[in-house]
This record gives C-alpha cells, sequence and structure tokens, in this order.
C-alpha cells in the first residue's frame, strides 16, 4: 500500500467517527438555520482539525488545505493533502444518512492518493494513480452496464437558472421520459465513489467544481470511467459544463441516445 494512502485511511476514519459520533447526538431543531450553521461549521473546523493532524505528524512539510480554496498553484514542490471534511452537509443535518468525508494527495500536480470514508455504512474507497480503485480492501470496478433501461444515473440539479442550467434540465427532462432512472443523493463525491465501485452505473453532472471533485475523479478513472462533457472529450472534466462519467460503452450509449433525442 502507498505510505500516504496508509495515512489518508487513518486520517479519514478518524475525521469519519468523529463527524458520525455528532451525527447521532445533534441535538438542534431543524427549523433553526442559525443552529445549524454554527453546528455545521464547528463539526467542519473538528473534523479537520482530527485529519490535519494526523497527516502533520508524519508529514510535517506536506501542505494541508480544504475544498473550499479556489484554485491549487502549480508552483507548489510539496505534496499537498486536500481534505473534504463534510460532503453532504444537508443530508448530515436532517439525519439523512448520506455523507462521506474525503482526502485527495496531490503530488507534482498530479492526483495520487484517493480516499473516501462513509462512516454510516463504514465503506471504504481508495484509489491509487496507475494501481486502481478499492472498496473496502477489495478491487473495484465500475459497471458494465450498457443498457438505457437497466441503468441508474446519478445527477445533480442546478441551483441557479441560466440558459447552461436549462440547457441541462431539458437534456434531464428527455432522458426521464425515455424511461431513464436518476437519483439525486445529494452527496456528488459518495455517487463518484459508487460510480467507480459499480454501485451507480452513471454520474450525469452540471457545472462540477474541480477541487471538490478531486478525490472522486481520481476514483472514476481508476476503476475504467470515462469522463466526458458531451463532446466526446474524454482528458479532463469540464467543469463549467455538463458531464457524463461512466464506462466507456455506456457513454457512447448515451450521447449517441442524446443525439436520437434532439432529433
Amino acid at each position: 500500500m502507498h505510505p500516504m494512502l496508509n495515512i489518508a485511511i487513518r486520517a479519514v476514519r478518524k475525521g469519519g467517527n468523529f463527524v458520525i459520533q455528532n451525527y447521532d447526538t445533534q441535538k438542534f431543531f431543524k427549523d433553526d438555520i442559525q443552529k445549524q450553521q454554527i453546528f455545521i461549521k464547528n463539526i467542519i473546523k473538528k473534523t479537520y482539525k482530527i485529519i490535519s493532524e494526523i497527516i502533520h505528524k508524519v508529514y510535517p512539510n506536506h501542505i494541508i488545505l480544504n475544498k473550499d480554496i479556489d484554485h491549487i498553484s502549480k508552483n507548489i514542490k510539496n505534496p499537498i493533502w486536500i481534505i473534504n471534511e463534510l460532503d453532504g452537509k444537508k443530508n448530515f443535518v436532517n439525519k439523512f444518512p448520506h455523507f462521506c468525508i474525503s482526502i485527495a494527495v496531490i503530488v507534482r500536480n498530479s492526483v495520487e492518493v484517493s480516499a473516501i470514508y462513509d462512516p454510516v455504512r463504514n465503506d471504504l474507497f481508495t484509489a491509487t494513480k496507475g494501481q486502481g480503485s478499492q472498496l473496502n480492501g477489495y478491487r473495484a470496478r465500475c459497471s458494465n452496464t450498457n443498457t438505457l433501461s437497466a441503468a441508474i444515473i446519478a445527477a445533480n440539479l442546478p441551483n441557479d437558472i441560466n440558459h447552461k442550467s436549462l440547457f441541462y434540465l431539458e437534456i434531464y427532462k428527455k432522458f426521464m421520459l425515455h424511461g431513464i432512472s436518476f437519483r439525486c443523493t445529494g452527496s456528488s463525491i459518495l455517487d463518484l465513489a459508487y460510480v467507480a465501485s459499480g454501485k451507480i452505473d452513471c454520474c450525469f453532472y452540471y457545472n462540477l467544481n474541480a477541487i471538490n471533485f478531486i478525490s472522486g475523479k481520481l476514483q472514476v478513472q481508476e476503476s475504467g470511467c470515462l469522463i466526458s462533457n458531451l463532446k466526446k472529450e474524454h482528458q479532463n472534466i469540464n467543469y463549467n459544463a455538463i458531464n457524463l462519467i461512466s464506462n466507456p460503452k455506456f457513454i457512447r450509449l448515451i450521447t449517441d441516445s442524446l443525439k436520437k433525442i434532439n432529433n
């Protein structure tokens, strides 16, 4: 096992244990927005501290950042650890058991290690560049589905209304009318981990944030998925466009189906 992955696993598990303890004991009212915000802010702050202390103890010269940064400088020589302390905050607040903690390690501008931990189900998704993805220590592969009717697709719905989001919603509606089953889970990083492990067949996303999805991107790539922006450009995520993440055959199927729908 990659030594940095070993530390990442230790850190996400420790952070996840803290998160789940507070999930079980939270005592605020759902309608008290101010209490919710204070509570979540404290959870995130303490989780970050727990995780960063574990990393710094072993790698004192490494850089640790959280997912709220705007961009990462390419001139940084030391390894960078990107922490997402809690993906799926609304789910957590509303006692909907679908959220996760994630870590990605960037070395020389390349994501080398990823760890995503679901503390509710005790599921650990890991990936090391060039060595594949794993779920709970076993090799994970994306699904091999190649039929639209049998597929389950995770999607996110836009928060704002503009010409790009309306175009996304129009495609979403057309796929729904053709019998495709969608899931909006509230945790996009877990969605990506589920695609990497074959639990979900495809992710259909709008306006992905680069920093937020670093750890999930490595997971899906190492499991055999391609990332398409509907223009058959599979090299990198187009973060301001519509994106499909799935096995190569299913991406080809859904893009061909989209052409037929639009004709």
